[in-house]
Formats: structure tokens, C-alpha cells, sequence
């Protein structure tokens, strides 16, 4: 019984740490152009983030207090 417990166990944290989504940052201050509508804006530790299209940028602090979440963004 104590084995099958553990092996439940092990199991059951192999699984929850797969299911964890990677994420994956790019650096807005790039030659591209970057354009869509802002969907989310976060604070990862000293990095200023914004979601746009599904992907992550990070960008300058200035940038991250002028943008709000809905709006149309040109980078």
C-alpha cells in the first residue's frame, strides 16, 4: 500500500508540473514592428511585460505606465 501511495504521488507531481505552460519573452525594443491590441499587462520581478496577440514583450517602465490593457499598440 505505501508503494502504490508513493508512486501516486510521484505521478501526480510529474503531471502537475507538465501541465505548466513555458513562457516565452521577446524583447519589444526589436527591428520589428509590433502591432495589436494590449491584453494583459504584468510585473515579473524587475521586468515590464505586456501580452499582445499572445505573446509577450517586455518593455521600458515608461512604456508599461502609459499603456492600458484594450489598447490599439504600435512598437
Amino acid at each position: 500500500m505505501k508503494r502504490f501511495l508513493i508512486g501516486y504521488c510521484l505521478l501526480s507531481t510529474c503531471l502537475l508540473f507538465m501541465q505548466q505552460k513555458p513562457l516565452l519573452v521577446y524583447h519589444a525594443d526589436s527591428k520589428y514592428q509590433i502591432t495589436g491590441k494590449v491584453e494583459e499587462k504584468r510585473k515579473i520581478g524587475r521586468l515590464f511585460t505586456i501580452t499582445v496577440n499572445g505573446n509577450v514583450f517586455v518593455v521600458r517602465e515608461e512604456k508599461y505606465k502609459n499603456i492600458e490593457i484594450g489598447d490599439d499598440i504600435e512598437l
